[in-house]
């Protein structure tokens, strides 16, 4: 797995000092891991943006470059805060690694080949979007590509058929399905199924009115 650089600076803490550092560009950010303190940082959400495009959507190991330290830290990014409404960054968790210990990680899940299945009109039905998995640092893939260029309707991948890659050990269930290509499916719109009721109840309400009238009239025959 590439390893790539970002550049941090220390922080105060408190929610005012937060919501200043987002109201110019400064993403709020937390460094923890084994034999360290929680160390506050920012990133500046330009930086954070561009390590995210050069991730391409997998894992990615970053070394973090602190101003006024020397040394850097191996990190992962562990979690990701989103406003709910604007999708702006919110803040960032940093979890630090060593190169030579094993890690668990989330692996993203990319589908490759397009499924004949589907091409016959069948519908890809895509369950796991990640695998849990453990490994050193330098075997970690930033993701896993799951071939589905053979697939027929009906067909099914589960964990157990992903691609297996040395130093790597999957951890999520291995009877669990990852996609599959299910038969096409005829939904019928609401105004269809609402004409067919109709039609199937209106000649019994105009029969029980009928008899109605009719047993008024022979009533009032008698009378």
């Amino acid at each position: 797995m590439e390893i790539v650089g970002l550049k941090v600076e220390k922080r105060e803490v408190g929610k005012s000092a937060s919501r200043r550092l987002r109201s110019v560009g400064k993403v709020p950010a937390i460094l923890y891991g084994e034999k360290i303190e929680p160390l506050p940082l920012v990133v500046n959400v330009r930086d954070l943006a561009s390590l995210f495009r050069k991730s391409m959507g997998g894992s990615i190991i970053v070394k973090l470059e602190i101003e006024g330290e020397k040394r850097g830290h191996t990190v992962l990014i562990k979690e990701i805060q989103r406003h709910p409404a604007r999708r702006s960054y919110v803040h960032i968790d940093f979890q630090k690694i060593a190169m030579d210990e094993k890690i668990h990680a989330s692996v993203p899940l990319k589908i490759v080949g397009e499924a004949p299945g589907v091409k016959e009109g069948g519908v890809l039905q895509h369950v796991l979007w990640e695998v849990e998995a453990e490994a050193l640092p330098k075997d970690l893939p930033d993701h896993i590509e799951v071939d589905v260029g053979e697939l027929n309707i009906g067909d099914t991948i589960r964990v157990l058929d992903l691609p297996q890659i040395e130093g790597l050990e999957t951890l999520t269930n291995s009877e669990e399905i990852v996609l599959s290509i299910v038969p096409p499916t005829v939904v019928k719109e609401v105004e269809e199924v609402a004409e067919e009721v109709e039609e199937a109840v209106e000649p019994e309400v105009i029969g029980e009115k009928v008899e109605e009238e009719e047993e008024k009239e022979e009533k009032e025959g008698e009378e």
